[in-house]
């Protein structure tokens, strides 16, 4: 097949800032391929043996070097071995009037980029130009792309350091400057555990004792996620960060470890449940939009939570702004219906000590996909860990209390039922009724298709007084049969209000 032939202008535009060494014996084939050489390269140092090719190769750097090998003082292999010790990247052709196979292999051996065969052809001499002009004009743009990555890295405001398995291999200055290290050689001395510059703090992340894992394995465990640590600089003032792990090459283990300091924001106290300042900082509006902020700053996944009807609807969301009286969040439209409906939401987040919830929802765009909120509350106590479902019953159901073997007659609902306990609604108590009586509940819950009866004990766990009324927390102690009746009910109904909810969206 016939080589496709080079447009020698393009050639000469890839050429043109490059320079050359040739390095030829011959005198009067130096001259015939210099004239060539002198159309397409910027400049041209030509050498008529191996140890003037060395000299002037180490006084001009020239981009690309084409020699013979069989020269006086010092052969062409000789001296390009001598220009790969001074530069590993040189660029070297190298020419013979010899088809040798022996010369082939030393030219391999040493990792030179071409051999020719004199007679040079100009159509595969041009064709060995080409490639490696377009090569070098590949490194140069990766050099520039990495430079300015590293230029990146070096003034991002957190403190970045690449490691190599457990090492540090890169660290940029903001790292150098927090832990006064004056090189890398001196972080690294410093840096020889992350387990040693952690340091205790409540749900932070730091070496337990009783902990047989480091905190760079178990973090390793959990790439991406985002840890709060606490650190000291050199005057012994605690610090507050979000640690992150990136992995950041297939196959390999080399990662990015990125330290955001928050400590600004104040919050510390908040996760320090031993703290003079921890129950005011948990009310305190400033200190929960700050973390939410720092949440923002730190891209943390963010997680809505709503229960329609006691129906968990939970999706993730993007914090996109943070001021000093509300915040506003991307999610699902799914999510801002439920918003909608219970006119709040519960916001979780790796991040904080305990989840928010929302005293004020300010609007709902969905257009834009977005809720406002207002002022919020931390919940010590959150239904977004509650173990089992809790659903509202059917708005037909039925429910009767036996009170010391009588039924007690007053006005009752069920509020909500799970396969542990249930809550009632009761207008007036039996007298004497307290907590931990025992009580029989008769529960008859319509479905569609069926009736589920239910009738257990139960122990009265807790009594909630509300305005003329009582709300009563019933602990069930459910006979085998009877629980897998509920258990039937209860996933009925949660289907049902699943269809119910979505007939909503549309």
């Amino acid at each position: 097949m016939a080589e496709e032939k080079v447009d020698l202008k393009e050639l000469k535009k890839l050429l043109s800032p490059l320079s050359l060494l040739y390095v030829e014996d011959n005198t009067l084939l130096q001259e015939k391929a210099s004239s060539f050489f002198e159309k397409l390269f910027g400049t041209v140092y030509r050498a008529n043996d191996g140890k003037s090719g060395v000299e002037l190769f180490t006084k001009h750097k020239p981009s690309i070097i084409i020699t013979d090998i069989q020269m006086p003082l010092m052969d062409g292999l000789q001296m390009a071995q001598a220009i790969r010790a001074l530069d590993a990247t040189s660029k070297i052709i190298v020419t013979s009037a010899y088809d040798d196979k022996a010369y082939l292999l030393k030219t391999i051996a040493l990792g030179l980029n071409g051999y020719l065969v004199k007679p040079l052809k100009v159509e595969e001499l041009s064709t060995l130009l080409l490639t490696l002009a377009s090569q070098m004009a590949e490194e140069r743009n990766k050099s520039i792309f990495n430079n300015y990555l590293y230029s990146i890295f070096n003034n991002q405001d957190n403190l970045l350091m690449m490691l190599k398995n457990d090492n540090v291999i890169l660290a940029n200055e903001h790292a150098l400057s927090f832990f006064q290290c004056s090189s890398l050689q001196a972080f690294k001395e410093k840096f020889k555990s992350l387990d040693t510059l952690l340091l205790p703090h409540d749900s932070f992340l730091y070496k337990r004792a009783n902990s047989s894992i480091g905190c760079l394995e178990y973090v390793k465990g959990t790439i991406d996620k985002l840890y709060n640590v606490k650190i000291v600089d050199d005057t012994a003032e605690p610090h507050h960060f979000i640690l992150k792990l990136t992995h950041i090459s297939e196959g390999e283990n080399f990662y990015i470890l990125s330290l955001t300091d928050i400590t600004q924001l104040g919050l510390l106290s908040l996760y320090d449940k031993n703290s003079l300042e921890h129950d005011k900082a948990l009310q305190d509006q400033k200190t929960i939009y700050n973390l939410l902020e720092a949440a923002r700053e730190g891209g943390a996944v963010v997680k809505l939570y709503n229960f329609y009807k006691g129906l968990t609807i939970c999706n993730n969301a993007v914090l996109s702004r943070v001021t000093k009286e509300s915040f506003t969040c991307k999610s699902s439209t799914m999510q801002q219906k439920a918003a909608q409906i219970e006119q709040k939401i519960i916001i979780n987040c790796e991040l904080f000590p305990y989840d928010l919830q929302s005293l004020e929802i300010k609007e709902i765009n969905f257009r834009f996909q977005t809720i406002e909120v207002g002022a919020c509350k931390m919940l010590k106590n959150t239904p977004v860990e509650r173990k089992y479902l809790i659903l509202e019953p059917d708005p037909k159901h039925r429910v009767s209390l036996f009170y010391h073997k009588h039924k007690f007659n007053t006005h009752m609902s069920i509020i909500n039922i799970s396969v542990e306990s249930s809550r009632l609604f009761m207008e007036y108590l039996p007298a004497g009724f307290k907590e931990n009586d025992e009580v029989t509940l008769d529960m008859v819950f319509n479905d569609e298709a069926k009736p589920y009866i239910i009738n257990t004990k139960a122990i009265v766990f807790k009594i909630i007084p509300i305005e003329k009324a009582f709300h009563i927390v019933a602990k069930l102690i459910l006979a085998p049969e009877t629980h897998k009746t509920l258990i039937d009910y209860m996933s009925s109904r949660q289907m049902k209000l699943v269809r119910e909810f979505k007939g909503l969206i549309v």
